[in-house]
This record gives C-alpha cells, structure tokens and sequence, in this order.
C-alpha cells in the first residue's frame, strides 16, 4: 500500500529535479500489512466492529462470478492472494531517499479519508 500523494510527489521530483532520468522507481509504502491490520486500523478509527471474513476459494469464485469476473481474472487474482509476490510484503525507502520526507502510512491515509468509511 501506497499513499496517493507519495506517488505525486516522487512523480513530482522525478519530472521537476535533476538526477531521476532513466530512474525505475520501485514505490511503497512504509510498512507491509494484511488485511486483516488494515481492517482492524480501520474499525478502530471509525469506532465500530467491521468483520473480515475469510472465504473458501469456491466462496470467492462463486462471488466474482455473481460480479461477472472472467475465469483467468479470477485465476489471478486468487493465485496473488495465495502466493502474493514478494513485492507485496516488501517495503522500501524510496519515497524518503527521493522526496526527503518519510512514505504515510496506512492509518495516516485512512485519517484523511476517514468520512468515506463513516455511514
């Protein structure tokens, strides 16, 4: 997970300093966390229980195909959630090394968004 605004602003750096051409930016954010971390940060800051429930394979194909999901978008989506890259739960200092200031983390960014989760 990424912040928004640490995109824009190595975008920023990238196009506006010198030093960043021909540059492959590896971004992320600064810290790995499961679902289930960022469902609990967000119940916490929204002061109410939200459950994760966990489905069976069967379950989350049934449900995508409800959506109208194609076989090989499930496919790979199922196959990342059950053998996630490496880059999934990598984290990097890039945000910092190229702006100067620290990645947000997820609670940060769930703060500034915090009256989309509120009903």
């Amino acid at each position: 997970m990424i912040h928004e605004g640490d995109i824009g602003r190595v975008a920023a750096a990238a196009l506006t300093e010198d030093g960043h051409a021909g540059k492959i930016y590896t971004l992320t954010g600064p810290e790995a966390l499961s679902v289930q971390d960022k469902v609990r940060i967000l119940s916490d800051l929204i002061g109410r229980d939200i459950q994760f429930i966990r489905l069976t394979e069967e379950q989350e194909r049934k449900r995508m195909a409800e959506l109208g999901v194609g076989e090989d978008i499930m496919d790979y989506v199922i196959n990342w959630h059950m053998n996630p890259p490496v880059e999934a739960y990598t984290v990097n200092p890039t945000v910092e090394i190229v702006t100067g200031r620290p990645a947000r983390t997820f609670a940060e960014w769930a703060q500034e968004h915090v009256k989309l989760f509120k009903v």
